[in-house]
């Protein structure tokens, strides 16, 4: 899911035109966005690409789905979009057609109208039900998650997804505010946290609890350790993967990844002067170091200010 800010429904895609260029190769092939978002990022593509490119969308929210249909609605490299989990990216690419692709682009943001949507529960700012589901057909809510989870259970998720601090005494809290009922509204949660965390860093730390939250239901890293491996057997010669992550545990993922694959899952001591395991590199890593938003860009839109870029190349 892309992480844009919306004004007056024009959706901001982070990083691209950076993204367009980094991940086009043949400005004729075939291109797959497996967090479509509102489409933003396919746009910007199809700019760039000739009329007898193609290109598809893929998202686990059906409200993307719609969002991007409409927004390529006219855009005549347009293949199509579904509705799937990017970690069933096998399953998308035979739905949509097409054997191998030139690039596949993955944004791991929240997209503004999933944040901004009350309904959703994916933000403390609004009152809503306590939900944070991706697909809000399927799985189990947060509201579900906080109402019956053990306090061990719930310290770790904060601790594991949320790298956060305090996790045990919200865990604590959190375990004593549902004996006097279930906790199944943002602000039920909100109010949890903050009475047993002062200012000045509740807004922090809040964030921290709705994102772990969050990441544990819609199985977020368990998604993208399955993603990874399949986008890259999915790939052209060289083809290229593009992620970008905005917070540390999935950049660390996306980091460990592509470089396991730039050592072609070599064996050999770390500190080897050269491979003797006889290991194939896979990619070819085109970004040393995570690409950043412009200052500009994140004026525009503060959301964006988290987001990190890498780019590698498949070369076998």
């Amino acid at each position: 899911m892309a992480d844009r800010r919306s004004d007056g429904g024009c959706h901001r895609p982070v990083m691209a035109e950076r993204v367009a260029e980094l991940l086009i190769t043949d400005t004729s092939g075939a291109y797959l966005d497996l967090t479509a978002g509102g489409g933003g990022h396919l746009l910007t593509l199809a700019a760039h690409l000739d009329p007898s490119a193609r290109i598809y969308g893929a998202d686990v929210d059906p409200e993307a789905v719609s969002r991007t249909t409409r927004a390529l609605k006219g855009t005549g490299q347009f293949r199509g979009v579904i509705q799937i989990a990017f970690a069933d990216i096998s399953d998308a690419a035979r739905g949509l057609k097409e054997d191998r692709f030139d690039g596949i682009l993955l944004d791991l943001g929240i997209s503004s109208y999933q944040l901004d949507d009350p309904s959703r529960g994916l933000s403390f700012r609004f009152d809503g039900p306590l939900d944070m589901r991706f697909d809000p057909t399927s799985g189990p809510t947060a509201g579900g998650l906080v109402s019956r989870l053990e306090e061990s259970e719930l310290k770790e998720i904060l601790k594991k997804y949320g790298e956060e601090r305090q996790a045990a005494g919200i865990a604590k809290a959190i375990v004593r505010e549902r004996q006097r009922g279930m906790i199944l509204t943002t602000a039920q949660l909100r109010d949890t946290v903050l009475s047993v965390v002062r200012p000045p860093h509740q807004t922090k730390t809040l964030a921290r609890v709705f994102q772990a939250l969050r990441i544990a239901v819609n199985r977020e890293l368990e998604q993208l350790s399955r993603v990874l491996p399949a986008a890259l057997s999915l790939l052209k010669s060289r083809g290229r993967l593009a992620v970008i992550s905005y917070h540390s545990l999935e950049d660390r993922m996306v980091k460990r990844f592509l470089h396991q694959q730039a050592r072609g899952n070599c064996t050999c001591p770390p500190l080897l002067p050269e491979c003797i395991c006889g290991a194939t590199p896979v990619l070819s890593v085109i970004t040393r170091r995570p690409e950043r938003p412009s200052t500009e860009e994140i004026e525009a839109n503060p959301r964006a200010r988290s987001a990190r870029l890498r780019v590698a190349e498949k070369v076998s």
